[in-house]
């Protein structure tokens, strides 16, 4: 196993991968921060996608989902239903289609969340000491990809008690498969401030 560590989106994002050799899968854990001013960020090598390489000045996608996904707000996500909405209806205007079933409670919800293979769904949750590493981050979203096939298997979103404009966009978007850009003014800059709407390269293409 090896165990990969890339910090990116500061006031940055950091990114930890581990490649399970037993079944050739990947897990890539996105750790995703937002900094104030400039921050190094090194270009992360994902091993077992064919030695992909990955440069922030583009944008690459690691892996899609080959179902549709389910979007699970948590009992203690720092977020409503109408932000999740929202997010997730930028992503929609895109071409990615989700579950519109969006579990706040009940016994079904709380078992997608403890899973700690919730295959199928993104869940949307608070963030805790094991998720998270010390410093002046917002969010960190854990995903895995099959090495085979690149399909994205589920997605974890966590975020910090106060969810600044644009973060669950952004986390949405490497839930999706996404990784960051340097491109100014870009959804998937991995700096808040650098940051924006711009949405180039991300609209789904039909295969």
């Amino acid at each position: 196993m090896n165990d990969l560590k890339d910090e990116c989106f500061g006031r940055g994002f950091d990114s930890h991968h581990l490649h399970h050799k037993k079944m050739k899968r990947l897990m890539l854990f996105l750790l995703l921060l937002l900094i104030p001013g400039e921050a190094f960020s090194t270009t992360p090598i994902i091993e077992g996608l064919d030695t992909l390489k990955i440069v922030k000045k583009g944008l690459v996608q690691v892996g899609d989902w080959q179902r549709t996904p389910t979007v699970v707000i948590c009992e203690d996500a720092p977020i409503d239903r109408k932000d999740v909405r929202k997010a997730l209806s930028w992503w929609s205007a895109r071409g990615y289609i989700f579950y519109h079933s969006i579990y706040l409670r009940g016994d079904r919800s709380r078992a997608v969340c403890r899973n700690p293979d919730p295959t199928g769904y993104i869940t949307i949750n608070l963030v805790t000491q094991e998720t998270f590493e010390p410093g002046d981050n917002l969010a960190v979203t854990h995903f895995y990809v099959d090495n085979d096939t690149r399909e994205i298997h589920w997605a974890k979103i966590y975020l910090k008690p106060q969810v600044e404009e644009r973060v669950l966009e952004h986390e949405l978007g490497h839930a999706l498969g996404w990784m960051h850009t340097e491109q100014r003014g870009h959804l998937m800059n991995e700096k808040l401030i650098y940051g924006g709407w711009k949405d180039s390269g991300l609209k789904k293409t039909i295969k």
